[in-house]
């Protein structure tokens, strides 16, 4: 994978607390500047692997876009940037980027088969997320962060997969900030909602009358047996017309952290040594060229 180790004073601050040892990454686009923009017209869920990571372009569908490009560059010249127009009714469009464990491609669409660990060595995650005045879906919105999981630890078994949302919205936010970049945290207290695990979508796992005040200590011990099958940020499923992005998504398994940088892959520069030889050369050959008029 292309990556480059970051000091760990780059994730103390994260929501997962102090780790024992942490890696980041830089992820690159398939593409040069501007960058990667995926998309998919169809119905049907479709993805693309981003080379050299296990990071994947994931249930695109119905115009969705999905790429790491420099629209709106974060720490960096770059992030995963998303834009969808058909909605919310009909054939909503929806956009995602996936981390995977074992990433394989099923019918187009990407999915994991392996595991990076137990969901009760999971302490937390964090993400910056941005959303463009440009959007009209409701003001809430913003992308979300998931944790994708398999619920009853067994991997041959299907019928449990799913995963927890994480979104502003239920954690007392309002209206999404726009045209600027937002950090948030997912903490042991944060509430999560769920789609899948075997369990139906926005399952109410606690003893309040609401499905969305579920805290993350709460599906942990609801969910003993789970084990992580990745992580994932995305829009769309209903939404309105939206245009924005993500970067730096980390998260933290049995105390170390682990953070992904969106990024543009700069033009290798060379050496001074080599652009030495090269002028050596470039002055060898003038010579000759000279001799060889004389």
């Amino acid at each position: 994978m292309s990556s480059k180790i970051f000091s760990l004073a780059l994730v103390t601050g994260l929501a997962a607390g102090a780790a024992s040892g942490a890696h980041a990454a830089l992820v690159y686009a398939n593409n040069p500047a501007p960058g990667d923009a995926y998309s998919n017209a169809s119905g049907s869920n479709q993805g693309q692997a981003i080379a050299g990571s296990d990071w994947y372009y994931n249930n695109v569908r119905n115009g969705g876009t999905v790429g790491i490009s420099d629209a709106n560059p974060r720490s960096g010249n770059a992030s995963a940037s998303f834009s969808g127009t058909a909605g919310p009714g009909g054939a909503s469009y929806k956009a995602d980027i996936e981390y995977l464990a074992s990433g394989v491609a099923v019918g187009g669409n990407y999915l994991a088969s392996g595991s990076l660990g137990a969901f009760s060595d999971f302490s937390g995650m964090s993400y910056d997320w941005y959303r463009d005045s440009a959007s009209t879906n409701t003001a809430g919105q913003h992308p979300s962060l998931r944790i994708l999981l398999d619920r009853d630890g067994d991997l041959s078994t299907i019928n449990d997969r799913g995963g927890l949302v994480f979104e502003r919205a239920y954690n007392g936010g309002g209206a999404a900030p726009t045209d600027s970049w937002v950090t948030d945290v997912v903490t042991g207290t944060t509430f999560l909602w769920n789609f899948g695990l075997g369990i139906g979508n926005e399952a109410n796992i606690n003893a309040t009358p609401y499905a969305y005040d579920a805290t993350l200590a709460e599906w942990q011990a609801h969910s003993p047996n789970a084990v992580i099958l990745g992580f994932s940020s995305g829009v769309g499923s209903g939404w309105g017309p939206f245009v924005g992005a993500v970067d730096n998504i980390s998260w933290t398994i049995g105390g170390v952290t682990t953070m992904s940088n969106f990024e543009l892959e700069r033009a290798t520069v060379p050496e001074p040594g080599s652009l030495a030889l090269l002028g050596l050369a470039l002055a060898g050959l003038a010579v000759a060229r000279r001799r060889k008029g004389a």
